[in-house]
């Protein structure tokens, strides 16, 4: 599958190409329907829609507006214009409250190895 970044084969109701489809991966990126659902302005809802930037950011990421709204069209809510913007702080109110956590790191192999508490 052809994806615009990791994170989008989350959204639902996106169908991404594969190269074997028969489509270049230049086809794919210019003419596919999931990458042009959410390619320019005439998508976009309120306040996106007559925003000074809606030709900078684009209406800000996709993904990000799909897993913290579920639905991709809604306004990012990382957009302080975002009626949805102040969710952010919450939630980053509750982990900050939920005390300090231990990394975790994994490798290739599927494994995982515990930080060195000496650093």
């Amino acid at each position: 599958k052809i994806l615009p970044c990791h994170a989008a084969e989350t959204i639902t109701g996106l169908e991404f190409e594969s190269v074997r489809s028969n489509h270049s991966i230049a086809w794919i990126w210019q003419n596919s329907e999931a990458f042009n659902r959410y390619r320019g302005t005439g998508w976009m809802p309120e306040p996106c829609a007559s925003c000074a930037f809606k030709e900078i950011d684009f209406g800000g990421c996709r993904c990000q507006a799909f897993a913290l709204t579920g639905a991709a069209g809604k306004t990012d809510p990382a957009c302080t214009l975002s009626p949805r913007h102040e969710e952010i702080f919450k939630m980053a109110e509750t982990e900050s409250a939920a005390g300090e956590r231990r990394f975790l790191y994994r490798n290739f192999a599927g494994g995982t190895l515990e930080p060195d508490p000496h650093g």
